[in-house]
């Protein structure tokens, strides 16, 4: 109770209560995990929970999504820690870089090549090198070289998705997933569907999409799923690439079902580590003018949309402009054609 009573007054920024556990750090956190065997955290917050920098003071760190942090961001937890364990997907959303690429060519030449370091140093361990230096890329071994993911351990089991779903992602890993999800082959459900929307754009959103993702929300509610904080697993869940269309789609929606969550419905970024039993894709993207290049750059965005649908996933938007553009976009179309079903706006 002592270590306890101490360690509250420290959340609470008592100085005393401070030094105490500087002095008698070991004792006070060994009592205090009789209580508390395991503290969950953010890695920002770590330094607020074990607020004293005691090397040993985590027996063993368990990090998860490490494909989507930056290495510096480990740095807070390993230093308190005797072992790691490091867990991550770097096939899905890397680590988000608020830089534009002339600071990030400058900090090039001056954190790596001024100090006599080459470009295979920068894309090991900077920290804006995210497809080659994730907290993944480090913890596995990684050379730095695109590509390369390290000597991790690859859990390959798949429980998740359906695997007609999970199918479109596994080529996305050396080797594929082993698909282990009940699924019922005789059954005459579908898991993939696509609505073809030509659509426009208009204030950085695109109406006819919204229009499309809000009648396909309408036929879902009456087979059976569900939105909100309903107790019923047949969840949906709204994303898109962009945040303007999220933003637009969020406003849409919430005032069409007032219980329809705000958290439910994004970007594929805020959907990362997430799932819903159904999920609608809104790529926004629509005329062959338009750049494709942020859905296609790299596998993992498709990946990550994809691969939160436990039975349903749902693609509105112009399906030819899709196909067109080549890449992931056009083997979404074509997997969808062959394992599900492509349906017109109005169907």
């Amino acid at each position: 109770m002592r270590a306890l009573s101490t360690y509250g007054s420290v959340l609470m920024g008592d100085g005393d209560a401070l030094l105490k556990l500087e002095t008698d750090g070991d004792a006070i956190l060994s009592d205090l995990s009789l209580i508390f065997p395991v503290i969950s955290s953010s890695l920002q917050s770590i330094r607020n929970m074990l607020p004293i920098l005691h090397p040993n003071s985590v027996k063993l760190a368990l990090v998860d999504e490490a494909g989507t942090t930056l290495i510096h961001q480990l740095f807070p937890l390993l230093v308190r820690s005797q072992r790691a364990v490091v867990a991550g997907d770097p096939q899905q959303i890397e680590p988000i870089i608020n830089l534009c690429d002339d600071t990030i060519k400058q900090y090039l030449k001056t954190a790596f090549l001024d100090m006599g370091m080459g470009n295979e140093d920068y894309y090991r361990y900077a920290p804006t090198a995210k497809y080659t230096a994730t907290a993944y890329h480090r913890a596995a071994g990684a050379s730095g070289t695109e590509g390369d993911l390290g000597s991790g351990i690859i859990l390959r089991n798949h429980y998740r998705c359906t695997p007609p779903i999970i199918q479109f992602c596994s080529p996305n890993y050396p080797g594929g997933l082993q698909i282990l999800s009940n699924y019922d082959e005789t059954a005459t459900e579908l898991h993939l569907l696509a609505y073809h929307v030509e659509g426009s754009h208009s204030h950085n959103t695109n109406p006819e999409e919204i229009d499309a993702v809000e009648a396909a929300i309408a036929s879902l509610l009456k087979q059976g799923y569900s939105i909100g904080f309903s107790d019923n697993s047949k969840t949906i869940g709204v994303m898109s690439p962009f945040s303007q269309q999220a933003n637009a789609l969020r406003y849409r929606l919430s005032n069409r079902w007032r219980n329809f969550s705000w958290d439910d419905i994004g970007t594929v970024h805020t959907f990362q580590g997430g799932e819903k039993a159904a999920i609608i894709f809104s790529p926004y993207q629509c005329q062959k003018e338009h750049s494709f290049w942020f859905l296609n750059r790299k596998p993992n965005l498709l990946n990550t949309a994809v691969s939160r649908a436990r039975e349903l996933f749902v693609l509105v938007g112009n399906l030819k402009e899709l196909e067109i553009a080549g890449g992931e976009t056009k083997r979404l179309v074509e997997h969808i054609r062959l394992h599900g079903e492509i349906r017109s706006q109005k169907a």
